[in-house]
């Protein structure tokens, strides 16, 4: 089990744990929380103290603290070994040849350079 604290505008960018499901509960706050499934179909939610959200295991999904308030939740794996692949830097935080970014995500070459110079890619 671990803690996550979202300050305010604070936000768990899109992820994937290919190892395990995650189970959220709010605790205090409001978060905005969803998933993408294998489908692409979008389920998504406010949720508010008590409420629990499934994201199951390989899904991308992301946290937003959408209150006006510090937002605390506590996650649970259904494996010890969940693992984490953060899409933005999956994508641009590494040596992928630009060109082959732009052409695999529809984005041009100077939103490429920019993203891969913000989160420390070349290429």
């Amino acid at each position: 089990m671990a803690r996550l604290d979202l300050a305010i505008g604070g936000v768990v960018p899109m992820h994937t744990h290919p190892g395990g499901s995650e189970v959220l509960i709010v605790i205090q706050g409001t978060i905005r929380a969803g998933f993408v499934s294998s489908a692409n179909k979008v389920y998504f939610k406010t949720l508010k103290t008590g409420d629990i959200m499934v994201f199951p295991q390989g899904l991308l999904h992301f946290q937003i603290n959408a209150g006006k308030t510090q937002a605390l939740a506590y996650v649970s794996f259904s494996s010890p070994n969940p693992d984490l692949q953060i899409l933005d830097f999956a994508l641009f935080a590494n040596d992928l040849p630009s060109d082959i970014i732009e052409e695999t995500t529809f984005l041009d070459d100077a939103q490429v350079k920019k993203l891969k110079g913000v989160l420390g890619g070349t290429g």
